[in-house]
């Protein structure tokens, strides 16, 4: 979740937002294969899962002209969360740094998610790395980034989403009820408030839509598009 959802998602979506707090860096940390992204743990194993994940997302970040120009630290925490709804992962805009839980505490809270589930665990925290990541491509490719927070979340889910396998996909989208084609009205806050993982789904149909994928990646980069809903 990015943390310009803060900031602008207000009101009735206020108990849905994640704690923010900045995590400290320590001496473990060590750079994955592509240096510009090193994770914070002693674990060997997941150091090497974390690193495998964000090698993964690359090629299609790349497609769609994101890539990274300064470092970013991947650490863990026991507790992401606020009120309402536990937080599976942060990126921490202006501190360059993604936020997970641990996987043992991960897994812990994706038994509680009536959506998420749907998902198995070890794709679900791998989809999470490529979400929390995609975040931190997105504030480094513009200036003032995207003017909504469905315009944030979009990418990020578009991502996440794609990272599944077909199976895995296909049983999440039918969980949540979504089906194609997407209309972009379909996409806004409102529904990434109320349920974000329908959200999900209906920006990943919308992404793979031959008119959309990283065309309209790009609209939103250059402020050209936003899914903000705007009075008429």
């Amino acid at each position: 979740m990015a943390p310009q959802i803060r900031r602008l998602l207000v009101g009735v979506f206020a108990p849905l937002l994640c704690a923010f707090s900045v995590p400290a860096a320590n001496a473990e940390a060590a750079p994955c294969e592509m240096s510009l992204v090193s994770v914070d743990t002693s674990d060997e194993r997941l150091h090497e899962r974390v690193c495998e994940a964000v090698e993964s997302a690359v090629p299609i970040l790349e497609r769609c002209q994101l890539t990274l120009k300064r470092p970013i630290l991947i650490s863990f925490s026991n507790e992401l969360e606020s009120a309402d709804q536990v937080c599976f992962g942060l990126f921490h805009h202006g501190e360059s740094q993604i936020e997970l839980l641990y996987p043992e505490i991960f897994a812990e809270a994706h038994e509680q998610s009536a959506v998420w589930i749907a998902i198995p665990v070890d794709e679900h925290f791998n989809s999470i790395v490529i979400h929390e990541l995609t975040h931190a491509y997105v504030d480094q490719a513009v200036t003032e980034g995207p003017t909504d927070s469905a315009d944030w979340e979009y990418i990020a889910y578009a991502m996440q989403i794609e990272s599944l396998s077909a199976s895995t996909r296909d049983g999440f989208i039918a969980n949540v009820g979504v089906t194609d084609p997407v209309a972009v009205e379909e996409l806004g806050s409102m529904m990434l408030g109320f349920s974000p993982a329908r959200f999900a789904a209906k920006s990943w149909l919308h992404f793979v839509a031959p008119e959309n994928g990283c065309d309209f990646v790009g609209n939103i980069l250059r402020g050209e598009q936003t899914l903000m809903m705007l009075p008429e």
